[in-house]
């Protein structure tokens, strides 16, 4: 079955120079794809999707591949390396913070004035989780917020490592949001927000995704490119060193 779906990848004309795979997922009902950081196109199918099915639904997505694949190769190269030395600049809702390092604090990190207070104690786990629970009351705020103007309910929210997505919409119709977002400014987290609630409508990146997407946030081409700049340069939880 494997050797016949790859022939029919091959039958869709997608770019020879794409690097890809086919996973039979018995549990899906619609074709699903995503593109790794490496690169990697993840094929995922139900178990009774024909040949001719895949090839069609392929070629009906090929622009919103290529598309996701230039935005994967973007955002592989400049995200930073972090060193929890005083003066290190930490962004928060698109805001800069400068690290301080602190003996006399309770919490392992809090925001004071212009700085991100770290405790001696405390290191590069203790300031993910910072953003985490953060991101978490705030994301949650912006998901009841604009679920009314998409026209649905209320997901749950989670916050915790997507690896290189900002976003997900899960099976059972909740929301999944990546904790670096949090570092984004407000009208950006809008854009993932909306983005991800469009989906509970619309599960395809298609025309009529597009349109809900637009009517949402009109200047929504902007913000794209906005968010593939800034994104890029946004922390992912990686350190040079830790020397405490």
């Amino acid at each position: 079955m494997t050797d016949v779906l790859d022939t029919a990848v091959h039958e869709a004309g997608l770019p020879r120079h794409w690097a890809w795979r086919v996973e039979v997922r018995p549990r899906r009902r619609t074709l699903g794809l995503d593109v790794l950081p490496d690169g990697m196109i993840v094929i995922a199918v139900p178990a009774r999707i024909t040949p001719a099915e895949l090839t069609n639904a392929l070629q009906d997505r090929r622009l919103w591949l290529a598309k996701a694949v230039r935005r994967r190769a973007e955002l592989a190269a400049d995200h930073p390396a972090k060193d929890l030395v005083d003066g290190e600049g930490f962004t928060y809702l698109g805001r800069h913070y400068r690290l301080l390092r602190v003996t006399e604090q309770t919490m392992p990190v809090r925001l004071r004035g212009g700085w991100l207070q770290l405790s001696k104690q405390a290191g590069g786990p203790e300031i993910i989780e910072w953003y985490r629970t953060r991101g978490q009351a705030w994301l949650t705020d912006r998901v009841r917020s604009w679920a009314g103007r998409i026209g649905v309910e209320p997901p749950q929210v989670t916050v915790r490592d997507l690896a290189t997505r900002w976003g997900l919409r899960t099976r059972d119709g909740s929301v999944v949001f990546h904790w670096a977002t949090i570092q984004l400014p407000p009208d950006l987290l809008d854009l993932v927000v909306v983005h991800e609630l469009v989906h509970l409508v619309v599960s395809r990146h298609d025309d009529e995704f597009r349109r809900r997407l637009t009517i949402a946030l009109p200047d929504v081409a902007d913000l794209e490119s906005r968010l593939a700049g800034v994104g890029r340069r946004v922390w992912m939880g990686d350190l040079r060193a830790t020397p405490f």
